[in-house]
């Protein structure tokens, strides 16, 4: 997945109002959800920090559906790795920046850097960034997406069965079961297959010509 905020040259960028100010903030991998525990920690703890906090820090998640055995289960999976996104007036109207906040926040175990900034500083986000991937959040919430996606006239290769590390074609797609029809052909005879998602995966496109 892409990076959730790429720097871009800062330019004569204006400083947006307190509460439009959003940062990315890049935290160590697999250690999200506890860094984020210790951010909401400082601003608890921290009344400086606190005074310049527009809203809660965010781990954004997704909900992934699988199917296994005909019956679908819902997780939950992170939806930015990796980075946590901070609503905080750090910059001032005149843009200068409240060096005690940045550094507290920087400080923190688990933090890596800003995600975006100019010269090692941290700039907001631009306005149509924030509208971007706000956007997205609440597009996927609420909604279920399936972590595997098959289509007819997908190539796949079987997992088990009497077909195992056979080649078949999807036929057709029960997406609400999670059940598939694959064509398969074997010693010069076509077999109809239906299978569970878990069953097959993919060839990868480097593979179909082999």
């Amino acid at each position: 997945m892409s990076r959730p905020y790429d720097r871009k040259p800062a330019g004569s960028r204006s400083v947006p109002e307190a509460k439009d100010q959003w940062y990315v903030l890049h935290v160590l991998s697999n250690k999200e959800k506890r860094t984020l525990d210790n951010l909401k920690r400082l601003i608890e703890e921290d009344e400086e920090v606190r005074s310049l906090i527009q809203s809660e820090p965010k781990l954004y998640m997704e909900k992934i559906e699988e199917v296994r055995n005909g019956k679908k289960y819902t997780v939950e999976r992170k939806l930015y790795p990796g980075y946590i996104y901070l609503n905080i007036a750090l910059r001032r109207p005149d843009n200068s920046l409240c060096n005690d906040a940045w550094y507290k926040i920087q400080a923190v175990d688990g933090v890596i850097s800003f995600a975006c900034g100019r010269n090692k500083e941290p700039l907001p986000m631009p306005a149509s960034d924030v509208r971007n991937f706000l956007e997205e959040v609440q597009r996927r919430e609420g909604i279920a997406r399936p972590k595997v996606v098959f289509n007819v006239n997908d190539i796949v290769v079987v997992r088990d069965g009497a077909f195992k590390d056979e080649r078949g074609v999807v036929e057709e797609v029960d997406a609400e079961r999670g059940r598939l029809r694959v064509g398969v052909t074997m010693f010069g005879r076509s077999n109809a297959l239906d299978l569970d998602y878990t069953q097959v995966q993919h060839v990868p496109d480097d593979e179909l010509n082999k």
